[in-house]
């Protein structure tokens, strides 16, 4: 009997040890996956731009996905830390601490110029890439580059750069002859109302009247009705989607039938106002256009479209160059662990964006020279011009 008991003891043995090894089997590969690759994303989830944020996201996931499933960077894939930041400077701090504290290999951020203001010092002292393609402040070309902040860079033209380049069309075709602005009080309202003036001027037009408004204003009643006495041949706004698109649901009620120019965003959530009628003939500085016709542009549409039945705007675009750019910069140093081979990889590098243009660098870390200018007609939005900055 004790010879029976030990033979079966020895069996009993032998079958758990099988049974681990074939339970511990499948988790062989997972255990062996390489770490992966954390980029920080700072965006307003909630508040004005909250709509412009989920665009944001969807070119970023796509972005994520597309390289994830072509076999990541360097071996490994890439993950998204997604914070909200409200397009509010004190919450885009705590924003960027947190990205810090979590050791992200690069953020893309902060949406808003003044998140993106907010954040600068922050990432610089850390020694972390961020790479911004919606900020659109002069202020954050002052203040980046070599010699400043060298670890902000932005791959969307200022609003100096849309306004030069705006008002070169304006001037050339003569349009308009007065314009009244209007724009949120904040960095990018006031920086591209500032931006507007000169351009104005150089393309013969007269501003006959400067509005600012808080964001989220409920009602634009008392501005539109000083509008419509004045009668400016257009309206150049300065304001986030939510803003804009309640600016111009009060225009339509109140019978205002102005073009709107300077950053009125032409497409996006305004789709419906123009399809009613509400911005025909408006002409507009933008950084991005679905209507692009290149054959990344056309795929990344297409994409879009499938996904979300919605056309990318230059939100979506932003996310998805953004999160492209970081990986190409990260294959070209070879490394997702050092700072500043990452930082000297993006800053020397050769980018096409999707609407089929290489792009680089510039000494304030600036590579948005690519304007697009476009136009409403019969209620359609055209392309007028892709021009290229100097």
């Amino acid at each position: 009997m004790p010879d029976a008991r030990f033979r079966c003891s020895r069996l009993l043995r032998r079958v758990a040890a099988l049974l681990a090894a074939a339970l511990a089997a499948p988790l062989a590969p997972a255990l062996a996956q390489p770490a992966p690759i954390v980029l920080g994303l700072s965006t307003p989830v909630t508040g004005p731009a909250a709509v412009a944020s989920e665009r944001e996201r969807w070119g970023v996931d796509l972005a994520v996905e597309e390289i994830n499933a072509a076999g990541g960077v360097l071996g490994r894939p890439l993950r998204i830390m997604a914070l909200d930041n409200r397009c509010n400077p004190s919450e885009a701090a705590n924003v960027a601490n947190r990205l810090v504290q979590a050791r992200v290999t690069a953020i893309i951020g902060a949406h808003c110029s003044t998140a993106v203001l907010a954040t600068m010092p922050i990432i610089a002292e850390a020694r972390i890439p961020m790479v911004s393609g919606i900020a659109s402040s002069p202020r954050i070309t002052e203040l980046s580059g070599d010699g400043r902040n060298e670890w902000t860079f932005r791959t969307n033209p200022a609003d100096d750069v849309m306004m030069q380049t705006l008002g070169r069309y304006l001037g050339q075709h003569h349009l308009f002859r007065t314009v009244a602005v209007v724009g949120e009080d904040t960095d990018f309202g006031r920086g591209g109302a500032a931006a507007f003036g000169p351009a104005a001027e150089a393309a013969g037009l007269r501003i006959v009247s400067t509005d600012f408004h808080p964001q989220n204003t409920p009602d634009f009643t008392s501005i539109l009705t000083r509008l419509q006495r004045a009668r400016p041949d257009a309206i150049a706004l300065f304001q986030l989607g939510g803003d804009q698109l309640n600016f111009l649901r009060f225009a339509m009620q109140l019978g205002v039938r102005i073009p709107f120019t300077g950053r009125a965003e032409l497409g996006g959530e305004n789709v419906q106002i123009i399809r009613a009628g509400g911005m025909e003939n408006s002409v507009s500085a933008w950084n991005y256009s679905p209507e692009v016709d290149a054959p990344a542009n056309r795929e990344f549409v297409r994409k879009i479209l499938e996904r979300h039945k919605l056309q990318p705007v230059l939100q979506t675009w932003a996310g998805y160059d953004g999160v492209r750019l970081i990986a190409q910069a990260l294959r070209e140093a070879g490394t997702a662990d050092d700072g500043d081979k990452l930082r000297r990889a993006i800053r020397n590098i050769r980018f096409d964006i999707v609407m089929g243009r290489e792009v680089t660098f510039d000494d304030h870390n600036q590579a948005g020279r690519i304007v697009v200018i476009q136009a409403v007609r019969n209620r359609q939005v055209t392309i007028a011009d892709l021009a290229t900055a100097p």
